[in-house]
């Protein structure tokens, strides 16, 4: 059976008199619009800095993502993961060490259809462990205090490595802890420090490790 209001606009359309019954301004109603894409997706952060996430989740907020989900640590996002939590997009900072490309795996096994990596270095060692864990792409920036003029530029040349053990010497830990933790020698570290200092240009541990959270490398 025809739709008598198509009927009618049809008849209309060829500009034929409107049939007894009915009224030309008669029309189906007009559906409600559909929500955009961006309204209706989920995006991850997993970064254990809130100085970094904070922004992120005003960035993606701003420009219409309607859910955006925050993870602090390996724990949240396995947490996640457990409880069958789905999305469209995760973001995960290579901060995380060797957990990023196990969380980036472990997504990607759950269910997330894009995983990106957040690189706050060009160092090339975690950017390809995270591609060949499953990341469908890596970003990478700098995160720095633009109030503090005072912070060299090369403190964003760290390496992974090299921020890893910065954040160590900022628990107070030695050179033989900090080795024993990342499976390094203590000469080692003493070797990783030295290049810290010379890019920072100060060989003071306190030094380094205030112009690093200055900067946001470390918190």
């Amino acid at each position: 059976m025809s739709n008598p209001v198509v009927g009618s606009l049809e008849t209309m359309r060829r500009g034929d008199g409107a049939r007894p019954g009915v009224l030309p301004a008669q029309r189906s109603p007009l559906r409600e619009s559909a929500p955009s894409p961006l309204r209706i997706a989920t995006v991850l952060i997993v970064d254990p800095d809130r100085a970094t996430r904070d922004p992120l989740r005003t960035s993606l907020g701003d420009v219409g993502v309607g859910r955006v989900l925050e993870a602090a640590s390996v724990a949240a996002v396995e947490d996640l993961v457990a409880r069958q939590v789905s999305g469209d997009l995760a973001l995960i900072s290579l901060q995380l060490g060797a957990d990023a490309t196990r969380l980036i795996h472990a997504l990607r096994e759950a269910g997330w259809p894009r995983v990106v990596a957040l690189a706050p270095t060009a160092d090339i060692g975690p950017v390809i462990d995270a591609v060949g864990a499953g990341a469908s792409g890596v970003l990478i920036g700098r995160r720095a205090n633009p109030a503090s003029a005072s912070i060299p530029s090369t403190i964003h040349e760290l390496s992974s490595r090299e921020i890893e053990v910065i954040r160590l010497v900022a628990d107070g830990r030695s050179n033989k802890w900090i080795g024993d933790q990342l499976s390094l020698s203590a000469l080692t570290v003493k070797s990783h420090l030295a290049r810290i200092g010379r890019k920072l240009g100060t060989g003071d541990r306190a030094h380094m490790v205030a112009l690093a959270m200055r900067a946001g490398v470390i918190s």
